[in-house]
């Protein structure tokens, strides 16, 4: 069997599929990676930590393929493996608000 070589580019959609098959999470959707990239452009988050795709500087541009934005794939990875997505993960069902204590 060959071994299978990941793209040079990739969507958000499968970068969150390539991630859980690399084991760097436990489960990612293309929304949740969305979401760090978007978190993760804040001011409040140090220069270095920046996600590294986008218009700033020391960022690289998205590649546009029709409404896709692509990134590159080996970037991508040793951005994830150098500063690992954090939360709380996937909801584990319905939640209900806490009562107050008096």
């Amino acid at each position: 069997m060959t071994e299978r070589k990941d793209p040079a580019y990739i969507s958000f959609t499968d970068a969150a599929d390539l991630l859980v098959r690399r084991g760097i999470v436990g489960s990612m959707t293309p929304r949740g990676l969305r979401h760090m990239a978007t978190a993760r452009n804040g001011k409040t988050t140090p220069a270095k930590q920046r996600w590294p795709f986008g218009d700033g500087p020391g960022q690289e541009p998205y590649l546009v393929a029709g409404r896709t934005r692509m990134m590159r794939t080996a970037r991508l990875l040793k951005y994830l493996e150098k500063y690992p997505p954090k939360g709380r993960g996937p909801a584990r069902g319905e939640r209900t608000a806490r009562e107050p204590e008096e």
